[in-house]
């Protein structure tokens, strides 16, 4: 410790534990949280991209302030145009659309709204689930270290269990 003293160490059923524990919870955010993009009348066309799997899509679901004709354009790794379309949009309806891809690679995307303020939720829909991969995994270690702390005890190992005391004198 910095301080010159000294701390008991970690059981490893208990770093099994920690561990588990935030594999989990780092998956929940990973998988869960999808902040909805603020898009303002100002604003240039709203680009993005990732890279995709054959069978992956891009879900997007717009919510327009002023009925407009959205764009949507999605470019492939080279800059060809993969898709493009317009969308009418009405006031405050929530229109959604999915961009699925053939082949993998990077890909971008492009909305433009055309001088309208609009709220965006885009989302990555993945063909083979690997995004969910951490659930498991989590879920192994934490069930280990669990086991590990509360499993069978052997009588050699509580014969050489090293007992903590303070004599009074």
């Amino acid at each position: 410790m910095g301080g010159g003293g000294t701390a008991p160490k970690m059981k490893m059923s208990d770093a099994l534990i920690l561990t588990g524990v935030t594999v989990l919870l780092g998956g929940l955010f990973m998988v869960a949280w999808v902040t909805p993009v603020e898009h303002a009348e100002e604003s240039p066309p709203y680009v993005n991209g990732a890279s995709m799997w054959a069978g992956d899509s891009f879900e997007i679901a717009i919510t327009v302030d002023n009925d407009t004709t959205v764009r949507m354009v999605l470019k492939a790794e080279d800059g060809t145009i993969v898709s493009a379309e317009s969308i009418p949009m009405v006031s405050g309806v929530e229109t959604s659309t999915s961009l699925e891809i053939t082949e993998g690679g990077y890909y971008t995307y492009e909305i433009d709204t055309k001088g309208a303020s609009a709220t965006l939720d885009l989302d990555i829909d993945r063909k083979y689930k690997i995004d969910m991969l951490p659930f498991p995994i989590g879920g192994l270690i934490l069930a280990y270290g669990l086991y590990q702390r509360d499993g069978p005890q052997d009588e050699e190992d509580l014969d050489d269990e090293i007992l903590d005391a303070e004599l009074d004198v």
